[in-house]
């Protein structure tokens, strides 16, 4: 006659589970580990070697730059939109020659978080000229700032 009774699991003690537990602690701090020992930092960037002329020869060559846009504006081949947009390019081309912080590819938030302050504010100032619906009849007080922006440099 078959045997119908039905038996029980095998029990295991208590010890098995803590060691489990710990093991899995253990994997859990080893991959932690691991992933903080090979994150790379961020290089922190070293000042731009001057170009010949020094920072005479880089302020009047963005101040020829920036009268070249107004000059383009001026004869009509250039939008407002378009100026603003060449204008914040020259701003962080400036930046990035004087320093060696990479402004030209940083957001805005980016550029916040470096120590450009007039780069910065004057980027947050061509925004709204740059990506509004409709045109703006003047560049007067962008090129102001942007020649601010160069001059501000010691």
């Amino acid at each position: 006659m078959p045997d119908t009774e039905l038996i029980p699991p095998i029990g295991y003690g208590g010890g098995l589970l803590v060691i489990g537990i710990i093991l899995l602690v253990l994997v859990v701090v080893a991959i932690l580990l691991i992933a903080l020992l090979r994150r790379r930092r961020r290089p922190v960037p070293s000042p731009a070697p001057m170009r010949p002329g020094g920072l005479a020869g880089i302020k009047a060559d963005h101040h020829a730059r920036v009268s070249a846009i107004e000059a383009e504006f001026a004869a009509g081949t250039l939008s407002a939109r378009r100026a603003h947009h060449r204008l914040s390019a020259v701003v962080r081309d400036f930046g990035r020659a004087v320093s060696g912080i990479d402004a030209p590819v940083m957001t805005l938030t980016e550029l916040q978080s470096v120590s450009l302050p007039t780069v910065t504010t004057a980027v947050a100032e061509y925004y709204p000229a740059a990506f509004e619906p409709e045109d703006r009849a003047d560049i007067s007080s962008a090129v102001a700032r942007a020649r601010q922006v160069i001059e501000s440099w010691a």
